[in-house]
């Protein structure tokens, strides 16, 4: 590859990397527990799901770590990832099964102990019908001891169930269904963000390639926009799909119509998402 090539492709890669830091934006991570996943046993959609429900709230997901049910790594990523963003999501790892072990392992990130929350020892004694605190349905009410509980949903309605969070770590249910109704009902009241985010996408019935020199021409033209380029093979209509998207509606548009009047138009292809 000529170094032309190489400097153009650099570029395009700091365009895009400068564009995507906002000043005073929260950050948002994902830790999904379960050697389920890290087996291939199950197909992880909560890590997708999380990112879209984030990103429509103004927040962009900056990193994905999968680890096994193993208290000592859950919590070594939670320690870590406590530090170095604003919002932890853990999925997976909470139940009455001897592999649930995420609240062991987020009580051990702080140091804190399990202890037996009296809200969530009614809830156990009435869904699994067991007084006994050392059952296995009883598991679900031991958590770490600065747990804070999250009952109310964007209804006004309250959970059966709430979430559970430690300082800026908010563990969720692994079970997808479970995930997808818990975020969408509290994500909006726990996860609050001052962007939105503004995207508009078109196809090129082209390789990346055949573009690429109009392309970085306009992410020079919009350093606060970003572009994201996507191959697709063996498509019938198109081979390229290019966003842009900003915190700016009319930065957004202005970048969009930009590129398009640059690539040629018989390069752009109708296709519906």
């Amino acid at each position: 590859m000529s170094s032309k090539w190489l400097r153009r492709i650099a570029a395009y890669a700091r365009g895009n990397c400068n564009a995507s830091t906002e000043k005073g934006q929260k950050i948002p991570c994902a830790g999904i527990v379960g050697d389920e996943i890290l087996k291939g046993e199950v197909f992880d959609t909560n890590s997708t799901f999380l990112a879209k429900e984030l990103h429509r709230l103004g927040l962009k997901l900056k990193k994905i770590s999968v680890v096994s049910d193993d208290v000592q790594e859950i919590g070594d990523e939670i320690r870590l990832f406590s530090k170095t963003f604003d919002y932890v999501l853990t999925t997976g790892g909470i139940g009455p099964t001897h592999d649930d072990v995420t609240y062991e392992g987020v009580a051990l990130a702080f140091n804190e102990p399990l202890v037996l929350h009296p809200e969530l020892k009614d809830i156990c004694c009435e869904f699994y019908r067991t007084t006994d605190p050392l059952s296995a349905g009883m598991k679900l009410a031991y958590i770490p001891r600065s747990s804070r509980l999250h009952y109310k949903t964007v209804s006004g309605a309250n959970l059966s169930y709430p979430n559970v969070s430690v300082k800026n770590v908010y563990m969720f249910p692994g079970i997808p269904e479970l995930l997808k109704k818990t975020v969408s009902e509290v994500g909006p009241l726990l996860f609050r963000s001052n962007k939105r985010f503004f995207t508009r996408a078109f196809y090129c019935n082209v390789a990346e390639y055949r573009i690429i020199t109009e392309l970085q021409q306009v992410v020079d033209e919009f350093p606060s926009v970003q572009f994201g380029c996507y191959p697709k093979l063996h498509h019938s209509i198109y081979q390229v799909k290019i966003t842009v998207e900003s915190c700016c509606e009319d930065s957004t548009s202005k970048a969009y119509e930009r590129l398009k009047e640059l690539i040629p138009a018989h390069y752009i292809v109708d296709v519906e998402d």
